[in-house]
C-alpha cells in the first residue's frame, strides 16, 4: 500500500509562520528604536516591552542585542544590494552607466532609509562588532557589485586605470575575505574602486548625518557633479 503524502511536506508549518512574523515585528521595533534614539539607543527590553513580551521570551528569537543587531545589518545590506540590482537592470547596460546607477541608487536608498544606512555605515554601535562570517556574504555582495561594475568598464574601454593617480596597491586579508579570493597581485584597480566609493560614502553620509542637504539649494545637482567627479579621478573616459 502507498505510504501517504506528508501534508506539510514543501509546506511551512504554522508554528514557522508564527516565528517569522515575530521576528520581523521584532526588527521592525528595533529600526523604530534606531530611527528616532540613534544607534545607541537599540534596547531589547524596550523592544520586549513594546511588543508586550518578557525579556526572556524575546530572548528566544534573539539571544544578544549583538545577535540582533547582526540580523539588522544583513537585512539593510541585502535590501540595498537588491535595490541597486533592480535598477541596473532596468539601465542602459554600458558599465559607465551601470556604475552610475549604482551610484545613484546607493544615495536614494540611504536617503530613504536613513536608519539602514546608520547601521552598515554610521556611527559604531557601542559594544557591537560585526562578526566577518555573519555579514561578509552581504557585505561581499555589495563590495562585488561596486567592483565588478569598474572591472567591466575597463573591459570596454569606458575605463582607464592608468589615467588615476592611484598606485598599485595590495590588497587586505577583509577584503580578500569579502569578495572570496587569495591576495590579488599588486594593482591599482582594488585602490581605485575603494578610493572612489569611499567617496560616494562620504557624500551621502553627510547628507544623511549632516547638514549637506541644508547647505547647497540643490543637493541633487551637487551630488550628479560629485558622481561626475568621482568617475573622471576613476579613469573613466566619459
Amino acid at each position: 500500500m502507498p505510504s501517504m503524502p506528508d501534508p506539510a511536506a514543501g509546506t511551512v508549518t504554522r508554528r514557522a509562520e508564527r516565528r517569522a512574523a515575530t521576528v520581523a515585528e521584532i526588527k521592525a521595533h528595533a529600526r523604530r528604536q534606531l530611527a528616532t534614539e540613534g544607534t545607541g539607543g537599540l534596547s531589547l527590553r524596550g523592544i520586549a516591552r513594546s511588543m508586550r513580551m518578557s525579556p526572556a521570551a524575546l530572548f528566544r528569537y534573539f539571544d544578544s542585542q549583538t545577535a540582533l543587531i547582526t540580523a539588522l545589518c544583513v537585512d539593510a545590506y541585502d535590501a540595498l544590494n537588491d535595490s541597486i540590482t533592480e535598477a541596473q537592470s532596468a539601465a542602459d547596460p554600458d558599465p559607465a552607466a551601470q556604475w552610475r546607477t549604482l551610484c545613484l541608487t546607493t544615495r536614494r536608498w540611504a536617503l530613504d532609509h536613513s536608519a539602514d544606512f546608520a547601521l552598515i555605515n554610521g556611527t559604531p554601535i557601542p559594544g557591537f562588532e560585526a562578526r566577518p562570517e555573519d555579514t561578509g556574504p552581504a557585505a561581499g555582495r555589495l563590495l562585488t557589485l561596486v567592483s565588478s561594475g569598474y572591472i567591466a568598464a575597463i573591459a570596454s574601454g569606458a575605463a582607464d586605470p592608468a589615467a588615476t593617480q592611484v598606485p598599485p596597491l595590495a590588497t587586505g586579508p577583509l577584503l580578500n575575505s569579502l569578495l572570496g579570493t587569495d591576495s590579488m597581485p599588486d594593482s591599482p584597480i582594488p585602490g581605485i574602486v575603494l578610493n572612489g566609493w569611499a567617496s560616494i560614502l562620504g557624500f551621502i553620509a553627510a547628507e544623511v548625518f549632516g547638514s549637506l542637504g541644508t547647505l547647497i539649494a540643490d543637493p541633487d545637482a551637487l551630488y550628479d557633479a560629485h558622481l561626475r567627479t568621482v568617475m573622471h579621478g576613476m579613469g573613466f573616459t566619459a
